[in-house]
């Protein structure tokens, strides 16, 4: 198995499980069956590019997070906590000014 494909297996299956969805839930939500969910996460099926759109959808992540390394992710996530107090204290502020 390709090093990419094996990233996108880890990567879907721990995004589905940090929404603490099911591979029926997900296929359903992505409206294919649940073996096409279940073949792709074993490596027997690979999804196309609009499934791989419809996944990223549904997990609430940008698809190019769906083939990235741990690293990357850490590194996004890390980001993203940091904007997130960046704008809590910039909204804080505009309340203390009455903007």
């Amino acid at each position: 198995m390709l090093d990419y494909q094996q990233e996108f297996i880890s990567n879907l299956k721990k995004y589905r499980k940090e929404k603490k969805l099911t591979q029926a839930q997900l296929s359903e939500l992505c409206d294919v069956t649940t073996s096409t969910i279940g073949n792709i996460e074993c490596g027997i099926a690979k999804p196309s590019f609009d499934l791989i759109l419809d996944i990223a959808t549904v997990l609430g992540v940008h698809p190019a997070l769906l083939f990235s390394s741990n690293s990357i992710q850490s590194d996004v996530s890390k980001t993203t906590e940091q904007y997130e107090l960046l704008l809590e204290m910039y909204n804080k502020l505009q309340g203390y000014f009455g903007k």
